[in-house]
């Protein structure tokens, strides 16, 4: 087997402890350094977490020669520079969602990982997720209960994203950002590719939207539709409506279980619980840096620069009223 691949993590963001538990549980990765503004909470977190260096500047991490690959877990409008700054580096980039603010971001980071062979995804953890396989695999059993509808609904009131610069449009706040790679990717996942997009937001006092309902139609009339809220509270999680009967995934972006629902009876169920739900896709990751590709099969550069575009789109005609 090949060496694990070496990241440094930039950021102590929220999400790092479950990113390195995640790491640990993958047989061909690990976190070695972690980066903070100050040298003290780097080396806080880096203890906390087991994590051998700390250093009290990104730029610090991404000079050092032992570290293979990166991940971005920081703001949403500083995503575009370091990753820029990590590739340029030479090091592979895993990047949080979203992936970049605008398109032309985007497309110049997979110009600059593809001209210097470096590995470069957007982190999206839901379509490497087991309960999605057997879902998927059902499906295929049943080719004649086909999807007619799919309903995304994601809500929370409290916790960091519904403050800090999580409320900044200038630093790529709002709910839109904060959702849509899920959104697309388990819509295309289930109904192939989107062929028309339009939605609808509600803006805050904090200037970035608090709501918004999406809809598109993907590949065969399929419909889906995206609802998030941090103003109340849904029943969280995918219902996939058939032709009979629906598939109901609670917490449709974490998912451990499905279940398989018929005239109000469960006729069939899904588990597969886990510790750390990014282990399955960081361990996709890791193979893809070893096997020499510049970007993940399952989770394309080329889909994600598209969502991006969605994206834009959106804002540009909430922007005009």
């Amino acid at each position: 087997m090949e060496h694990r691949i070496r990241y440094g993590a930039l950021s102590t963001a929220s999400i790092l402890p479950r990113f390195v538990g995640g790491m640990n549980e993958t047989e061909n990765g690990c976190v070695e350094a972690i980066a903070s503004r100050t040298l003290e909470k780097a080396q806080r977190t880096a203890q906390e977490l087991g994590i051998p260096k700390a250093y009290g500047d990104y730029h610090e991490l991404l000079q050092d020669p032992e570290l293979d690959a990166v991940y971005i877990p920081v703001m949403n409008s500083l995503h575009y520079s370091y990753a820029y700054d990590a590739l340029k580096a030479g090091k592979h980039v895993v990047m949080e969602k979203p992936f970049v603010l605008h398109t032309w971001q985007a497309e110049e980071l997979q110009e600059l990982a593809v001209s210097n062979s470096l590995f470069l995804t957007e982190a999206i953890k839901t379509p490497f997720l087991p309960v999605y396989a057997a879902v998927k695999h059902y499906l295929e059993q049943h080719p004649s209960n086909r999807i007619r509808y799919m309903e995304f609904k994601q809500s929370y009131t409290g916790g960091s994203y519904i403050s800090g610069w999580n409320k900044e449009k200038e630093s790529g706040g709002g709910v839109l950002y904060g959702n849509e790679a899920y959104f697309f990717r388990m819509a295309e996942f289930f109904g192939g590719l989107v062929e028309e997009c339009y939605g609808t937001a509600s803006v805050g006092q904090s200037g970035v939207e608090d709501q918004i309902s999406l809809s598109v139609r993907l590949q065969d009339g399929i419909l889906a539709a995206l609802q998030v809220s941090t103003e109340v509270l849904f029943d969280n999680g995918l219902t996939i409506y058939l032709d009979e009967g629906r598939i109901v995934i609670p917490d449709y972006w974490k998912a451990t279980h499905a279940f398989v629902i018929e005239e109000g009876t469960v006729i069939q169920e899904f588990h597969f619980p886990h510790d750390f739900e990014l282990c399955y896709e960081l361990s996709h990751y890791n193979d893809c840096i070893q096997n020499g590709l510049t970007g993940s099969p399952v989770n394309p550069l080329s889909s994600t620069i598209r969502y991006i575009g969605y994206c834009e789109t959106l804002y540009q005609s909430w922007d005009k009223k």
